[in-house]
């Protein structure tokens, strides 16, 4: 799979957006990230170290924080404010071989174009709306912000100018379109490799191999991607109980449910909300 034909695969996943403003003695002790975070600084200046790095950031800076990172942060002004976007990235690829590998996607970027300091605030703001299309508009305004960020990077423009290629079958076929259309709209349910099979008229077998050849994935493990990713924003995003969260996913045992988010993102989902609200 090319460069272009990976970035027409790549999907992003939102997951939670919001506002911080902290004064100079605020410190957050280094932890493992189990998300990708996006943060933009609006006011003040601050410290963070991502696993060996160590930035400087002021107003404007723009920085990435990979999925599984090492992260620490100390404000260095009073009013140290920032908006931190969360989100993870789906198939084909890990989050960290796509930007760092393939795409020289830059860890830090000055902003200086006031549209895409406006998609910020639009994602704080969007957020908070009850609209039927309030997540096409959040990933819409990720998206946007990703694509100013991998256009601005240094990285990319200096790397040689060298195609790599990615093993993979990019071939259409739509059978994997319904399957993923299936999975997308039954998420909540126990879903059977045997059962998507019959659906496309092909075995089980034949499924696993095509699924993984488009997707990098197997059904199975798209499945439980697609189960953890929308139980993470419901943990976010709300005060629900873990236990009816599972169910919602369509995981009734908690414990199982437990296991696998934390086997996901590094951490157990109670954990996970902690994290997120300090």
């Amino acid at each position: 799979m090319s460069v272009n034909n990976l970035l027409q695969a790549f999907r992003l996943n939102f997951v939670y957006a919001e506002k911080y403003s902290f004064p100079n003695t605020w410190n957050y002790y280094e932890t493992s990230i189990p998300y990708s975070m996006i943060r933009f600084i609006q006011k003040g200046r601050g410290r963070f170290r991502i696993d060996e790095t160590l930035y400087e950031l002021e107003e404007d800076d723009i920085v990435y924080i990979p999925q599984g990172s090492a992260l620490s942060c100390e404000a260095l002004t009073d009013d140290f404010t920032f908006i931190s976007i969360r989100f993870t990235a789906a198939f084909p690829l890990t989050d960290r071989e796509i930007w760092s590998e393939i795409l020289g996607f830059d860890a830090k970027v000055k902003c200086n174009d006031m549209q895409v300091k406006y998609y910020f605030n639009c994602i704080i703001r969007e957020k908070e709306s009850m609209s039927r299309g309030k997540y096409f508009m959040l990933r819409g305004y990720l998206e946007l912000i990703v694509g100013y960020l991998l256009n601005s990077s240094e990285a990319f423009s200096e790397r040689p100018n060298t195609t790599r290629t990615i093993k993979a079958d990019n071939n259409p076929d739509n059978r994997v379109e319904i399957v993923m259309d299936y999975i997308m709209n039954h998420f909540d349910k126990n879903i059977r490799i045997e059962d998507l099979g019959k659906r496309v008229q092909i075995s089980s077998s034949s499924l696993r191999r095509l699924f993984k050849q488009h997707t990098g994935k197997s059904p199975s493990e798209f499945i439980i991607e697609l189960k953890m990713v929308v139980a993470a924003k419901k943990i976010l995003e709300s005060d629900e109980r873990i236990s009816d969260i599972a169910y919602q996913v369509g995981i009734e045992d908690p414990n199982y449910f437990s296991r696998v988010f934390k086997k996901h993102y590094g951490v157990t989902p109670y954990s996970y909300r902690q994290l997120a609200r300090k």
